[in-house]
C-alpha cells in the first residue's frame, strides 16, 4: 500500500510524542499482565489500490489498462474509527470496530466497460463504511506493543462515477453501490502513555469488489489508523515496585 509523503509527518509527529511521554508513564509502573475490556477511536486516512495488469493483448470483453504499473493508488481523505475490544490473554484480543472512509477519489483512462462494449475514462468518487470482527496477536515490550490484525471487514460502499467516452462524446454519470464481507489484515503498533492509557498506530488493508470501481483484478481499501485507547481495570494493574531490601538487624554486644 502506497500513502502520500504527508502522512509520514504524522506519523514522525507519534513517534516523538510517544518517545517523550513513555519514559514518564514507565516512572508512574510498568504495565502487567492486563486482561479486560477497551474501548478507543481516533481518525483514519484511506485510499484503494487496484491491481492492474498492463498489456497489449486484451481488446475484447475484458478491460484493458494499456502500459500501467502493478498496482494505481487513488487519492486518499482522512474518515473515522472506532472499537472495542476484549484482551483475553496477554498475548490475544478480540475486537470489533467501524470504520467511515472519506471521499476517495480514483481515476483511469482507458478502460474497457462489458455493458457499453467500449473504452471510457474513469472518473470516480468512492467511499464505504466497514464493521470489523478480527482477532489480534499482540507481542507486549514493557510499555510498547506490536501486533497483527487477522479478521473480517462487512463493508458498504458507494461510487458516484462518471465514464466519459475515450474516443467518442459520450458521457455516463451513475452512482454504484455494493456490499460484502471480505479478508481483513493489519500491523500496528501502541505505546501505553498512562496506566489505563494507548494510542496505537496501524496499517490495515482489506479487500473489496472490483466491480465498485470498474476493475478487472484485485482491489482493496488500504488504510491508516490512529486512535487512542481506554483500557478498563488497567489502573492499579501495574507490577508494583520491589520493596527495598531489609536493613540487617544489629546484634546487642555484651558489655564485659
Amino acid at each position: 500500500m502506497i500513502f502520500p509523503s504527508h502522512s509520514a509527518g504524522t506519523l514522525v509527529t507519534f513517534l516523538a510524542a510517544a518517545t517523550l511521554t513513555a519514559p514518564v508513564a514507565r516512572a508512574q509502573g510498568t504495565p502487567g499482565d492486563w486482561r479486560g475490556l477497551y474501548l478507543g477511536g481516533g481518525g483514519n486516512y484511506s485510499t484503494v489500490s487496484v491491481e492492474v495488469n498492463g498489456g497489449s493483448d486484451c481488446y475484447y470483453d475484458c478491460d484493458w489498462w494499456g502500459d500501467y504499473s502493478d498496482y494505481d493508488e487513488g487519492d486518499g481523505d482522512f474518515g473515522y474509527s472506532v472499537h472495542f475490544g476484549w484482551r483475553a490473554h496477554t498475548y490475544v484480543a478480540i475486537e470489533a470496530g467501524y470504520l467511515e472512509t472519506g471521499s476517495i477519489r480514483w481515476d483511469e483512462n482507458l478502460v474497457y466497460m462489458p455493458e457499453f462494449d467500449d473504452f471510457y475514462n474513469n472518473r470516480v468518487d468512492f467511499s464505504a463504511q466497514v464493521a470489523e470482527v478480527s482477532v489480534l496477536g499482540i507481542l507486549p515490550l514493557a510499555n510498547w506493543e506490536v501486533y497483527l490484525r487477522f479478521g473480517a471487514g462487512f463493508w458498504d460502499g458507494e461510487s458516484d462515477q462518471r465514464l466519459d467516452e475515450s474516443f467518442g462524446p459520450r458521457v455516463v454519470n451513475r452512482i454504484v453501490t455494493d456490499s460484502g464481507t471480505d479478508f481483513l489484515a493489519g500491523v500496528g503498533f501502541g505505546v501505553t502513555l498512562a496506566e489505563s492509557w494507548h494510542v496505537r498506530f496501524e496499517f490495515q488493508t482489506l479487500t473489496i469488489d472490483r466491480d465498485v470501481l470498474n476493475a478487472r483484478d484485485d482491489t482493496s481499501l488500504d488504510s491508516m489508523l490512529l486512535e487512542l485507547q481506554y483500557r478498563f481495570g488497567a489502573r492499579g494493574s501495574a507490577a508494583p515496585p520491589p520493596a527495598p531490601p531489609t536493613p540487617p538487624t544489629a546484634i546487642p554486644t555484651a558489655t564485659p
